[in-house]
């Protein structure tokens, strides 16, 4: 008899559950919300708020605008394949590694990057694969860098 007691008191709990963490969370939002408020001063906390929605109000473009904007920008730049293999080069003359080093041809196939060209040393190959892994967009390096006696590698061959 007590075990089902038990068990029935276990289930009422759980089906109220989500109502008592529901009160708990507008409590602790309340409490924030009052010590934000005395901390902040209520007149500059409405000041920031009609400030931010007169800044929604005049927007210069609508936020479905601003979204795709951003997509555009940052998100689907990854896409070109031309873009791509400028970054993989810009990132190997860059890199500490790699920018003393001859620079090599670079093609970029999807989000594949290939390296062709000719290193002074094998430590100098792995390196150049390891600065054109590290780029954003870059699933996979095809390394065809060859090792040779290259000039112009500031004595390092």
């Amino acid at each position: 008899m007590w075990v089902y007691a038990a068990n029935m008191f276990t289930l009422v709990r759980l089906l109220f559950l989500p109502v008592k963490v529901g009160i708990g969370a507008s409590r602790v939002g309340a409490k924030a919300g009052y010590r934000t408020g005395r901390l902040f001063g209520y007149r500059r906390v409405a000041l920031f708020a009609a400030g931010v929605g007169l800044g929604l109000m005049i927007a210069p473009m609508a936020g479905r605008e601003t979204r795709r904007r951003i997509q555009e920008r940052w998100i689907n730049r990854n896409n070109g394949d031309a873009n791509l293999a400028e970054r993989v080069r810009e990132e190997l003359a860059r890199a500490p590694r790699t920018w003393h080093l001859p620079q090599p041809e670079v093609e970029a196939v999807g989000a594949c990057a290939i390296l062709r060209g000719e290193v002074p040393h094998q430590s100098a190959r792995a390196d150049m694969e390891r600065a054109a892994a590290a780029v954003a967009g870059v699933a996979s390096v095809d390394n065809h860098l060859t090792v040779g006696r290259v000039s112009g590698t500031n004595g390092l061959g």
